[in-house]
């Protein structure tokens, strides 16, 4: 199950994707970064490196994209 955490401390967010594989969690967070504006940091769990597994036999492997 597709989960996102967001907790807001003394003026900063933090957003924390859970149940996720490859790089969908930076698809899922990018609307709330866009609100947000500037970004001071990231933290990208192993789950960004696992490959998608679709249908039988069809294996993707996502990287993000570097800014």
């Amino acid at each position: 199950m597709e989960q996102l955490t967001i907790t807001i401390k003394g003026g900063r967010v933090e957003v924390e994707v859970e149940g996720v594989r490859g790089s969908r969690c930076l698809q899922l967070t990018q609307a709330i970064e866009e609100l947000i504006g500037q970004i001071d940091s990231r933290s990208l769990k192993k789950e960004l490196y696992i490959a998608h597994t679709v249908g039988r036999n069809i294996c993707i492997e996502r990287f993000p994209k570097q800014r």
